[in-house]
């Protein structure tokens, strides 16, 4: 889901930051501790760093050097778990530290170098815990708070905070990061898609269709964001709007398997069940592997069995009625394809009791009661 989220280069950080800690200091704990860092001793430097604090509190190239310290000692930790570990422990004495030197030396540039790999670090390490399903989420949140604030004029921090919050499943509170992002980089159609989702799954559809109409202008190619403007008229009720668009997205792209799955899923929900079928056969064609595909083509047919049999029973005509009901029984044989293959795709899933059940009922209509007790355990239907 945040596969187009960044991760961002600290080379050229660490150069300047290198850089602006090889001149000379008067001192001579700090001069011990540049020599330490170059050796890659971090113990012993930050020994040098804190007793040179302690003589003078003030000493702001102290207090640079001691972020750089444990910056570079948090690069150099090797494994994934053991390096988020130490900057969870180290991360906030790091922003203090700058702080405290940047309180001292407002005007001092190597401040800024400071700021801005302390602001990498924290983008970067958040993104890392969005990636990994089994992080705390809430470790992500606090990583892109404080970036915000070292940085609030970038939308790095603003997405991968609303990022965070979508993976806690707080859509509402993904929107106003997401927003605050959208304010200061409008261009980005990575942020325009996570904002217009977010819109979507906080259940407001009517801002989402505005948001998002705008930004399909704005990026007339992206996907993402012509499926996501799609899925808020629906979400809105604007369901005649939806099946148009899909429609005319369709036509200009029919060979995307996604585009003809929602088309026909819309169509289906409008009870345009030879139109779904038409749709959904195609997207059963395309992605062999779409599991809902199969279910909802073989609920088509199901649908359109029950719309048959409502027709048989409504009228007085017998040649007419046997003729509907003979034609009910083609849709429900012609639902079993599909539904068949949409068990074996959802086998060992929690979605394989609903296409059971589904068998289950076709199987009755048609009477065919061994097919119907061979299914009945997987559906959790009981035949005693």
């Amino acid at each position: 889901m945040f596969s187009r989220i960044l991760t961002l280069s600290l080379s050229l950080v660490v150069a300047l930051l290198v850089g602006g800690a090889d001149g000379c200091s008067s001192d001579p704990n700090v001069e011990g501790a540049k020599l330490d860092l170059q050796n890659g001793d971090y113990e012993r430097a930050m020994t040098n760093l804190d007793e040179a604090l302690e003589t003078n509190p003030d000493n702001v190239e102290a207090l640079q050097l001691r972020v750089e310290v444990l910056r570079q000692q948090y690069e150099n930790t090797a494994g994934a778990q053991p390096k988020a570990a130490f900057l969870a422990a180290n991360y906030d004495d790091m922003v203090a530290t700058y702080q405290r030197a940047r309180t001292l030396a407002p005007d001092d540039a190597a401040n800024d170098q400071t700021r801005l790999a302390l602001w990498a670090l924290a983008v970067n390490a958040g993104n890392d815990v969005i990636r990994d399903p089994e992080a705390d989420v809430a470790t992500a949140v606090d990583f892109f708070e404080t970036s915000t604030e070292l940085y609030p004029d970038s939308s790095q921090g603003y997405l991968g905070l609303g990022l965070a919050y979508l993976r806690t499943g707080d859509a509402a509170q993904a929107v106003v990061p997401l927003e605050r992002g959208i304010a200061v980089a409008d261009d980005d159609p990575v942020l325009a898609y996570y904002y217009g989702r977010s819109l979507v799954l906080a259940e407001r559809g009517t801002d989402a269709v505005t948001f998002l109409e705008g930004a399909q202008t704005r990026f007339p190619g992206d996907e993402d964001i012509q499926t996501m403007l799609l899925n808020a008229y629906t979400l809105s009720g604007q369901t005649d709007q939806a099946i148009a668009r899909y429609e005319q997205v369709v036509g200009q792209q029919p060979e995307n398997a996604t585009y003809r799955y929602n088309y026909g899923a819309l169509l289906l929900q409008a009870e345009r069940y030879d139109d779904a079928i038409e749709q959904l056969t195609e997207a059963t064609r395309l992605a062999t592997d779409n599991s809902d595909a199969f279910y909802n083509l073989g609920a088509a047919y199901q649908n359109r069995a029950a719309a048959l049999n409502e027709r048989a029973n409504a009228t007085e005509d017998v040649t007419e009625a046997n003729r509907l009901v003979d034609e009910r029984n083609e849709n429900l044989e012609a639902s079993l394809g599909p539904l068949m293959q949409a068990r074996t795709l959802s086998m060992g899933t929690p979605d394989e009791a609903g296409v059971c059940d589904a068998l289950f009922r076709v199987y009755t209509q048609l009477g065919r009661v061994d097919d119907a007790e061979g299914v009945s355990e997987c559906a959790g239907i009981s035949m005693n």
